[in-house]
């Protein structure tokens, strides 16, 4: 019993740190100017993806649930419509991911892993996109409703595909880069047990890194040319 409160009390450290660490990532990538005047790009989902994969996907989901609690209630200017779509983007992300990687705890099953949760957030997103945004630009811009649905439609095969694409791929990209310096120094804190407290560099180091680069170069573009 004791060792298990033990276990507990250190998840509960670990989980509260990430959720902290989630909220000032979001909070520092909010300066960054909003795509088309309302898609916000940070990425806070691959903090907590990479706790989904260290305390499990239900860990995810309550980091992802408290992050975009936290935004709403802080420095959030889009109300329940930003609650809505940041909680599911980095709910889907995180779960599918860590799921995935839960069953198959290989690279393999890493890097399976986070190309699902790009292809699940970014289709997620874009029916969340063609039934939430429309809302969102009648009630808090103030557009008419069909109008506001005929822009997002017009909208999500030019800017919201790629938009939703580009930011899972960079979330994805952050995360396979960050996972071993931050399992390393979780490690070396003595909140996580049953690792190495020490960053190792082999070949699957070499592989992470280079497709991480890939994958991060390939977002930074499509970000890019949108903006």
């Amino acid at each position: 019993m004791k060792s298990n409160t033990k276990f507990d009390t250190k998840k509960i450290v670990g989980t509260a740190i990430f959720a902290a660490t989630a909220y000032v990532v979001a909070l520092v990538c909010n300066v960054i100017p909003p795509i088309a005047g309302f898609l916000s790009l940070d990425v806070k989902d691959a903090v907590i993806a990479i706790a989904a994969f260290v305390y499990g996907p239900v860990s995810g989901v309550a980091i992802a649930l408290i992050a975009a609690a936290l935004e709403l209630f802080t420095f959030s200017t889009t109300a329940w419509y930003g609650f809505i779509m940041n909680f599911a983007s980095s709910a889907v992300f995180a779960l599918t991911a860590s799921l995935i990687y839960k069953f198959k705890r290989t690279l393999n099953g890493a890097l399976i892993g986070f190309l699902a949760a790009v292809a699940m957030t970014t289709g997620v997103m874009l029916l969340l996109n063609t039934f939430v945004t429309p809302l969102y630009l009648t009630y808090f811009v103030g557009m008419p409703a069909d109008g506001a649905g005929e822009m997002v439609r017009e909208l999500l095969p030019s800017v919201l595909l790629p938009f939703n694409f580009a930011k899972a791929l960079l979330n994805a990209s952050c995360a396979l880069l960050l996972y071993k310096p931050l399992i390393s120094a979780l490690s070396r804190a003595g909140l996580i047990t049953g690792r190495t407290g020490g960053f190792t560099f082999n070949k699957n180091s070499v592989i992470i890194l280079i497709i991480g680069g890939v994958c991060l170069a390939a977002s930074i573009v499509i970000i890019a040319i949108l903006a």
